[in-house]
């Protein structure tokens, strides 16, 4: 018996759309954070050391996270534009 494989191409573009979209505000609110503390003058020098230690951890497991909403996002696209070509190769089998 063989196995069928449904491919619905505008649930895998919303899905890599949203990826993307998911990525960019995570950037964003990271932008937010950066700026609303470096609008923050009045930090002793031990909070402001604290913080910047904190920050390089947050940093570095943000970039991890957007690298793998990135490459999820690019095998979902990916994995589309494939199942097109796919499907129109075989469409191409079938004159009529």
């Amino acid at each position: 018996m063989m196995a069928t494989i449904k491919a619905n191409y505008g649930v895998m573009s919303s899905g890599h759309d949203g990826l993307v979209a998911t990525w960019g505000r995570i950037e964003g609110h990271l932008h937010d954070l950066d700026s609303t503390v470096a609008a923050t003058a009045d930090m002793s020098a031990n909070a402001l050391l604290a913080f910047q230690a904190r920050k390089q951890k947050w940093d570095a497991a943000a970039a991890d996270r957007q690298v793998v909403l990135r490459a999820l996002a690019d095998a979902v696209g990916e994995a589309r534009v494939y199942y097109e070509q796919v499907d129109r190769a075989l469409a191409a089998q079938f004159p009529g």
